[in-house]
């Protein structure tokens, strides 16, 4: 069986357990963690984390920010500046993208289905890598969680601790981490 495979299962028997509905929006994420060199396998079988959290009655929905830095980019007026001066883009438009960034999860957190049974889906992750950081993002959102935030996480954590793709200083979050270890899987 794959780590992705694995991931998805554990993933399933985690869902079909359910949770307090008393949560904080933190306590409403879950960080399906993985090795960012198993970012295309794991994209292939995404379905196998909506068959997961379908087989536990849950709903799905899936939400991508792989695009949303160049659309947000592209779409800009001052996106000539950008171009031509790249460094422009840490005065001060971090935090603009980072509200677009948000604003795209909200969308899909805010629809009318999202009920407390569906789980919304987070890939992409790594594409705001560099431009903004993700925990900024997940704060923005929190209050809108309903069911839970299952988010894609090319990294590591220990001790709740993340860092997005091996690459930074983490950050401490109180999202329950599924991953796959070489010993075995960890929840």
């Amino acid at each position: 069986m794959s780590k992705i495979d694995q991931l998805a299962a554990v993933f399933r028997d985690h869902v079909g357990v359910g949770w307090p509905s008393s949560s904080s929006g933190a306590q409403r994420v879950i960080m399906i963690v993985y090795d960012p060199n198993e970012e295309r396998a794991l994209r292939k079988k995404m379905g196998l984390f909506a068959q997961a959290a379908q087989s536990q009655q849950h709903a799905w929905h899936s939400v991508d920010l792989t695009t949303a830095f160049a659309d947000w980019l592209g779409a800009h007026r001052y996106r000539e500046s950008y171009f031509d001066e790249p460094e422009m883009l840490a005065a001060g438009a971090n935090e603009r993208f980072t509200d677009y960034a948000a604003g795209i999860v909200l969308r899909a957190l805010e629809r009318p289905q999202h009920t407390p049974r569906e789980l919304v889906g987070l890939i992409g992750a790594a594409s705001v890598f560099g431009a903004v950081s993700l925990s900024d993002i997940l704060a923005r959102v929190e209050y809108a969680i309903k069911g839970r935030l299952v988010v894609f996480f090319p990294g590591r954590t220990r001790d709740g601790r993340y860092r997005l793709l091996d690459a930074r200083d983490g950050w401490d979050y109180h999202a329950v981490a599924i991953q796959v270890e070489s010993s075995g899987v960890r929840q």
